[in-house]
């Protein structure tokens, strides 16, 4: 049977509880049937299963509580993986994960798991980041103020549990916002587009940072308004010529003046401690100015070599996935002839390589593939977190540099002027044109903070323009993603009406409204579905009416490829409020119809108390039939 992604199948489930094993069952795709007399612990094999799976619990049975620890073999998306969770009254308990099936993770050891916690912190990633990233779905926020979806919120939609209200489509929680139910509801429809929710965080930061540009140029505007020239680059560069021509102008004249002074025999007494001052700080800036070049040189090195190795481990990763998307498709290579002597090597063996002869073991090698993903991506996401700030620190150097050029600048033309300073009592003239060198060196500093004017408003005024180009394609991108979003969502929302009406129509005739129904509509936000805008009725009417979505989002979801759901799901309401015996047997034939008829790999687990008796067999059921006396937990 092939494959949608995202996929979850459970294997295998154990509970240990003081050292020993309780409950240890092999699971298989399609229906899996939990049976057992009531109170003899179904409910808690499925609210284990929840927990193990990253569900959250307010409350633990008697008997569960006596348990110590849940593990799961699972396969999501096919790459096998078993999940560990310690059984604890508190909520938000950590997760094992190892890169693996049941078998080998019994084998393991310890530094072989993953620990992951409930919940993200840092650069630590939760265990519902990481199993997300194997499901190959999206991260989602619903909102500012209800978080991210995680995989229990996930698993609130997946498993109809026997203490949440029946006219309920979601597992009952006491923080519950509207927002957060419809984006789990629009994720498993696959009707969250991420790029369209990147896009609208992009476009959030693109905007701030459109009106803090904007900002800056009304406040530069605002102060240059008094000029009298139209400033521009162009202007600043002619008046830097005119007044540097002029400048050298006055330095001959100065030269001039000198020589004449000292030709004429004056004698002059100049002082050197102002000129001494102006050099120390002069090579106290050059040193500070050489220090910070080499540290930024360096910072720029390490910055171009990560950027190369960044490259590098996003081709792996790519590659890797490339990889592992052959395996299935390519299968294994068999070699006719020998690649060193080119004798013939005979009938190739389908369970061992006819060339070495050693066994194929392809579970250790998605094993393996899982584990180098999960790796790289790691090691990539860390690559990037150093490099950002990397980047912040080459930032924060440049801005030195340019602030300690500037103070050299003007250090300089003080040295330059101290050492033509003569100090004799016939410098008068020499003073005239030191004042003036003063003064056009005051007109060229002044020009210069113009200059960083104008290039800031050039430099603004381009970034203005780029950034609101940026904020038009987006917007025409979102514009397009969210008519994709509309479509899909109409196609997976009919579908899934659609597949319940067909299930309503097999029901047993005990509900006028299930015989021929017109219309079915469910909402996520208010949490409620409806048939013919009717909502409500009797106790085991609504309790088929709620089973009947489960299995239809699922069966849908065989269908529809572009579904987030992971085909999927878990079912303790069948025989609920006061369910009849036949009316049960015909709802449980109609999930098997429903399984048996889909194309594509599935899981369905359910538990009864009065199951069919033609799924009474080993195709169907799971572990044994349990009772009071012999219930499914083995506590002794």
């Amino acid at each position: 049977m092939t494959r949608f992604d995202p996929s979850l199948i459970v294997d295998r489930m154990r509970v240990s509880a003081g050292g020993q094993v309780v409950y240890d069952q092999i699971f298989h795709e399609g229906v899996n049937i939990v049976r057992g007399e009531n109170s003899s612990g179904k409910s808690t094999i499925l609210n284990l299963l929840f927990y193990g799976l990253g569900g959250d619990l307010d409350a633990w049975s008697e008997h569960a509580q006596r348990c110590e620890r849940v593990t799961i073999g699972a396969r999501l998306n096919g790459r096998p993986v078993t999940l560990s969770r310690a059984i604890e009254e508190r909520r938000g308990q950590p997760m094992l994960i190892f890169p693996g099936d049941f078998d080998a993770a019994e084998r393991a050891g310890p530094s072989q798991w993953h620990r992951h916690p409930y919940a993200r912190s840092g650069a630590t990633q939760s265990f519902s980041q990481t199993l997300f990233r194997l499901l190959g779905m999206p991260e989602v926020a619903a909102a500012e103020d209800a978080g991210h979806v995680t995989m229990h919120q996930l698993l609130r939609l997946l498993y109809a549990d026997q203490l949440s209200p029946v006219e309920s489509l979601f597992r009952f929680e006491r923080f519950d916002p509207p927002n957060l139910r419809d984006a789990i509801g629009r994720l498993l429809l696959g009707a969250f587009e991420p790029t369209l929710y990147a896009n609208q965080l992009a476009l959030r930061e693109l905007e701030r940072q459109h009106e803090g540009v904007s900002a800056k140029l009304s406040n530069l505007f605002q102060l240059l308004q008094n000029e009298r020239h139209d400033l521009s680059s162009a202007w600043v560069e002619a008046e830097r010529q005119t007044l540097t021509a002029r400048r050298t102008e006055v330095e001959q004249a100065i030269g001039e003046a000198e020589r004449k002074l000292y030709a004429a025999g004056a004698e002059d007494k100049i002082t050197l401690e102002a000129q001494e001052r102006a050099f120390n700080d002069l090579m106290a800036l050059q040193t500070e100015i050489a220090s910070k070049r080499e540290k930024l040189s360096g910072m720029l090195f390490d910055i171009a070599d990560s950027n190369a190795f960044i490259t590098e481990l996003e081709r792996k990763a790519r590659a890797l996935e490339d990889a592992e998307a052959m395996v299935e498709p390519v299968g294994n290579i068999i070699f006719q002839w020998c690649p060193s002597c080119y004798a013939p090597l005979g009938e190739p063996s389908r369970h061992a390589c006819n060339l070495c002869k050693i066994e194929f073991d392809s579970d250790e090698g998605r094993s393996r593939m899982a584990r180098l993903i999960s790796d790289t991506a790691l090691q990539l996401n860390e690559s990037r977190l150093l490099q950002s700030r990397r980047r912040d620190q080459a930032a924060h150097l440049e801005l030195e540099l340019n602030r300690l050029t500037n103070s050299w600048q003007a250090a300089e033309r003080t040295y330059q002027s101290l050492r033509r300073l003569p100090s004799s009592e016939q410098r008068d003239e020499l003073r005239k044109l030191q004042r003036e060198a003063g003064y056009i060196d005051g007109q060229i500093e002044g020009l210069q903070r113009k200059s960083e004017q104008v290039r800031l408003i050039e430099d603004l005024s381009a970034q203005k323009e780029q950034l609101a180009g940026k904020i038009e394609r987006l917007n025409a991108e979102n514009e397009r993603l969210k008519a994709v979003q509309s479509e899909r969502w109409n196609r997976a929302y009919g579908m899934i009406a659609a597949e319940v009406r067909d299930l309503l129509r097999h029901d047993l005739r005990r509900q006028d409204a299930f015989e021929n129904p017109g219309s079915v509509e469910f909402d996520f936000a208010a949490n409620r579905i409806s048939v013919d805008n009717k909502s409500y009725f009797s106790a085991s009417s609504r309790v088929i009416l709620k089973s009947s979505f489960y299995i239809a989002m699922l069966v849908a979801a065989t269908k529809l490829d572009f579904m987030r759901h992971p085909r999927f799901c878990m079912i303790d309401t069948i025989e609920d409020k006061g369910m009849e015996v036949e009316r049960s047997h015909n709802f449980q034939r109609q999930i098997v119809r429903a399984s048996q008829e889909a194309q594509h790999q599935h899981q369905i687990i359910y538990a009864t108390a009065m199951i069919a008796p033609e799924l009474n067999n080993a195709k169907f059921v799971v572990g044994k039939a349990s009772t009071r006396d012999d219930p499914t937990l083995d506590l002794g």
